[in-house]
């Protein structure tokens, strides 16, 4: 698909007008950042099956707007390293026009630095709102205003083998009573139910917080992830409980909390766990281990809600308040969410709601971009909160785990750790 090369300038110039320049501010050493009229620098965490695609995208980029994007990249430092990393370059004499970031808490520390520029007016000229998904918006949202650019979403569900299913004569639960059921009979034939690695503790996470949407429901799980509700209450209690509940049936390896997120990934393809809790890249290690693609399969969480919703994120583009670039980010924005840059870059992750990829040889994926859209999600728990307190999570999962700890002292510990991070904001 080509590009009407009239509407790319004219809405560029438009996105331009709106953000204005963030020039006007001065670097660490004094001197004024100067704008460059064919230059961007832009850093990310992507990976070397990643990094490419983006390059092709900015290659395009360069052709149609004469820009270059220089692009840097960190890859493997997640988001526990490259938060971190971002912060040094920013307050640096030269800091990048543009980095890439997970939403929610983790952006959130920049916003409160006054370190990005705000893309409201950017948004309501272009009618943003209708094009994206409404929850990528919202994990791009601070304080009711828009500050990043949704590149991808995931979404979280349940990624299992269909012959471990069928040997143990069950099939997609519909409520967590059966999936309780599921585990009993998977158990019995020999096979761990749920392949989770606790070495650093955001793999089992995942079956907590599902957990929790079950025990407090949406809107509770959504005001627990603000702080707006104490932790010290009933039903995290019930979900801490179900938790310890998951480990003492052995619905999870034994051992977990030593083993890494990859070695239990590899369970699924290797036929000794039936089922993952994890995202659509799950079909590109499907199909790379040369099984039978009709021995995986996918499905949602049943959470026994009016609304099921899923655990998910969403990874967005920010421009840093430092840039005196803020026209050539314009023209880079506006290119990014073409269905031709989507395709290439975000693929079945997109963040547009009217794009559809050929399924071709994902057809997984291609089910859960209509499943993403029909089903919201709540923000997976180590991005709804700042880092010291999943932190402390962490070390109260681990606890809970072990038996170290009972259901009613692991939710009052919590709440101590979401009433230090609340009291922190105020000061």
């Amino acid at each position: 698909m080509t590009m009407d090369r009239r509407r790319f300038l004219s809405g560029a110039a438009a996105l331009a007008a709106a953000l204005g320049t963030a020039g006007g501010l001065t670097a660490c050493g004094g001197g004024r950042l100067q704008a460059s009229p064919d230059r961007l620098s832009l850093f990310t965490y992507l990976d070397a099956t990643q990094a490419p695609l983006l390059d092709q995208v900015l290659d395009s980029f360069r052709d149609e707007s004469g820009i270059t994007v220089r692009h840097d990249t960190l890859p493997g430092s997640g988001a526990a390293l490259f938060p971190d990393k971002v912060r040094t370059q920013l307050l640096g004499a030269r800091p990048p026009d543009l980095f890439m970031m997970w939403g929610g808490q983790i952006a959130a520390p920049f916003i409160d630095a006054g370190q990005i520029a705000a893309l409201d007016e950017v948004y309501a000229r272009h009618g943003w709102d209708e094009l994206l998904n409404p929850a990528a918006v919202r994990d791009m949202t601070f304080d009711g205003h828009r500050y990043g650019l949704p590149g991808v979403i995931a979404n979280l569900g349940c990624w299992y083998r269909t012959d471990l299913f069928e040997r143990a004569g069950v099939s997609v639960p519909t409520s967590y009573d059966e999936l309780e059921d599921v585990c009993d009979r998977i158990v019995a034939s020999g096979v761990v139910p749920l392949a989770t690695g606790g070495v650093y503790g955001w793999d089992p996470m995942r079956l907590f917080e599902y957990l929790l949407e079950i025990t407090a429901g949406p809107e509770l799980h959504d005001r627990l992830l603000v702080g707006e509700a104490s932790w010290d209450r009933a039903e995290v209690r019930d979900a801490f409980g179900l938790f310890r509940k998951w480990v003492e049936r052995k619905w999870v390896p034994e051992g977990f909390l030593g083993i890494t997120p990859d070695v239990a990934d590899s369970y699924l393809t290797q036929g000794t766990g039936a089922f993952l809790i994890t995202g659509q890249w799950q079909e590109y290690t499907n199909n790379a281990s040369g099984l039978d693609p009709e021995l995986f399969g996918t499905f949602v969480l049943p959470t026994g809600h009016d609304v099921v919703r899923t655990s998910g994120w969403t990874e967005g583009f920010f421009l840093s308040k430092a840039s005196p670039n803020g026209e050539n980010a314009a023209r880079l924005f506006d290119f990014l969410l073409t269905p031709p840059a989507q395709e290439t870059f975000a693929g079945f992750r997109t963040p547009l709601t009217d794009l559809a990829p050929d399924p071709g040889e994902l057809p997984l994926n291609a089910r859960w971009l209509e499943l993403g859209r029909r089903h919201p999600h709540y923000v997976i728990q180590d991005q709804a909160f700042p880092k010291d307190v999943s932190d402390a999570y962490f070390q109260i999962q681990s606890d809970i785990a072990q038996d170290n700890v009972s259901p009613r002292d692991a939710a009052a510990r919590m709440q101590d750790a979401v009433t230090t991070w609340k009291e922190g904001q105020v000061r």
